[in-house]
């Protein structure tokens, strides 16, 4: 399959959203629903936050992100494809989210609001090429103290290969290939905020990432992991 290209992820995910929260069920069962949960909890957001979603696709964390920063903050939810947009604004509206933002936007080119005081995004920039300078430009416009909270899939390090294989093939649905194996988005944050937790998951297939911008873009250059 090989690297999608932005055109390429965004016809993917037009053509998977209408069923795209039932293809991540296995994955619920598997606790990322808690997962998502104690990174939202992280993100140390207060009342009246303003909150972006980057890669919010059918929009699954809208509704803690909206309780968190509740009726006088803002979530801001940013996909590429205009199908998962479609599914967020339908649970936006069934769950009644006066306080949440959906924009149609590349994560490339999309630009923090100054009020931003964090940046969530759970299972998008492992498959954006580009996460480095997604993840740099996020730094330049955070505040001092603000957060970033990264959740998404990693190359099982001692994996069999044929595990390994057997894994991509489970994901393929969403994009994923072999060709994604060496994406880390989480080290490219530890060069531009300082690391606050870090956890990996289901046997180190996937990971959650916690930092916080520091006076300078300082980093922990832990070497971890």
């Amino acid at each position: 399959m090989g690297i999608l290209d932005a055109g390429q992820v965004q016809h993917l995910y037009d053509r998977r959203a209408g069923h795209y929260d039932a293809l991540t069920l296995a994955f619920r069962a598997l606790g990322f629903g808690r997962h998502q949960s104690r990174l939202v909890a992280e993100l140390g957001l207060s009342e009246g936050a303003t909150v972006v979603d980057l890669c919010c696709g059918t929009g699954v964390n809208l509704e803690e992100l909206s309780s968190a920063v509740g009726s006088r903050g803002a979530v801001i939810g940013v996909d590429l494809s205009e199908g998962m947009l479609s599914e967020a604004r339908e649970r936006v509206r069934a769950a009644g989210l006066a306080n949440v933002q959906l924009v149609q936007a590349d994560v490339r080119d999309y630009q923090l609001p100054d009020e931003a005081a964090a940046v969530l995004s759970t299972f998008g920039l492992e498959m954006v090429p580009a996460y480095d300078e997604v993840i740099e430009g996020l730094a330049e416009r955070l505040p001092v103290g603000g957060r970033v909270g990264l959740l998404g899939l990693k190359h099982p390090e001692g994996w069999p290969d044929w595990l390994v294989e057997a894994g991509v093939v489970a994901t393929k649905p969403f994009g994923v290939s072999r060709d994604y194996e060496d994406f880390r988005p989480w080290t490219a944050a530890d060069q531009h905020f300082d690391r606050r937790s870090f956890r990996e998951h289901l046997l180190g297939a996937a990971y959650s990432y916690v930092g916080e911008k520091a006076q300078g873009l300082t980093s922990l250059g832990n070497g971890e992991p």
